[in-house]
């Protein structure tokens, strides 16, 4: 078998991520014939074809799967590295790559991002935002060292710590008839006409199983901050985060009132895909991460959802606890990475 080439490696990728030589040819600028005769030199030097020729595109087969895999994370490695060498020749040591939801990035990363760069400066960071699918998928492709996400996403097949929690709640005009109970059941809110968020998000998803046909979305917007300022309007209702919310309540005529749901109590995860293929500096970034998570004040009952990871959230919380009083580490275990110095990010 012939060794490999970076660039057919790259051409393999947009043909499976395209679905089409067209698409790839017209994304990679390259002629559609040399890109066909690039893939089926490829499949020749493997002894095996790595994908279906239909009509409507290709397809990868089973063995075009397993290249799928290694080749994103060849390109992406060689990318990151590429990445941190200039940052290198500009004075930057490290760049950290996160992924996570936006109610992660609304409601907990900015402070948590702000004692990071407090910290470590010289280290550059890339956050980008999407599902908890999407950003499960960042950290398995090898495009983001953490993500950030919400239990649970099934079959993720990366290594988690417990993160933050929250809670959802029912965002109702001021002097709405929901505000006269102080919690109320998913199905009492139904009877209104409801502000939704986009459709791929996991709260919709989840509002959307929980309320079947009777779950009507007068209006869809694509942020939290958008959907209070309907409320604010008087056009409907709206589930939201409570952290987020709480902070437009000063600024538009809404109240908020407790779901009285077990969905409701929301663990976030934090994680990678291997603690050992980790850089310095998102190792230090998973142990404030960790930290942070376990100093966090418990305002609900975690449910069945996030027992574990409260016990193991509790574990680490002690550790921190001795740690403020004492000055130094615990003799305990640390929770992420045993025996190493906290504040290392060098490689």
């Amino acid at each position: 078998m012939k060794q490999f080439e970076f660039t057919t490696l790259k051409l393999f990728l947009a043909v499976a991520d395209g679905g089409s030589l067209t698409t790839a040819a017209d994304k990679c600028n390259i002629a559609i014939a040399a890109l066909s005769k690039r893939i089926s030199d490829l499949e020749a030097s493997a002894g095996t074809r790595f994908f279906e020729r239909r009509a409507r595109g290709m397809s990868l087969t089973p063995a075009g799967r397993a290249l799928l895999q290694h080749a994103r994370e060849i390109i992406y490695g060689v990318e990151r590295m590429q990445s941190d060498l200039l940052l290198y020749s500009r004075g930057i040591h490290g760049l950290l790559r996160i992924a996570a939801t936006a109610s992660a990035v609304a409601e907990f990363l900015p402070q948590e991002l702000r004692s990071f760069s407090d910290a470590h400066p010289e280290v550059a960071i890339d956050l980008t935002e999407g599902t908890s699918q999407k950003v499960v998928e960042a950290v398995l492709d090898g495009r983001a060292d953490l993500g950030i996400f919400l239990e649970p996403v099934a079959g993720n097949g990366l290594v988690t710590f417990p993160y933050r929690r929250d809670e959802l709640c029912v965002v109702v005009p001021r002097g709405h008839h929901l505000t006269a109970q102080a919690r109320v059941r998913f199905a009492e809110t139904l009877v209104y006409g409801h502000i939704g968020t986009e459709t791929q998000s996991s709260l919709s998803q989840k509002l959307m199983a929980e309320g079947g046909v009777d779950y009507r979305v007068r209006i869809r917007v694509g942020s939290v901050d958008a959907a209070c300022r309907m409320v604010h309007a008087g056009l409907g209702i709206c589930i939201a985060p409570r952290l987020i919310v709480e902070n437009y309540r000063d600024c538009f005529s809404i109240a908020l009132v407790g779901l009285d749901e077990p969905w409701a109590a929301r663990q976030m995860l934090v994680g990678a895909r291997s603690k050992q293929g980790l850089s310095g500096a998102a190792r230090a970034f998973l142990r404030r991460c960790v930290g942070a998570g376990a100093a966090q004040p418990q305002r609900h009952s975690p449910g069945p959802i996030g027992r574990a990871a409260a016990a193991e959230v509790s574990c680490a919380a002690k550790d921190l606890s001795h740690e403020a009083k004492h000055k130094g580490p615990p003799p305990s275990y640390d929770p992420v990475f045993p025996h190493e110095d906290p504040e290392t990010t060098h490689e």
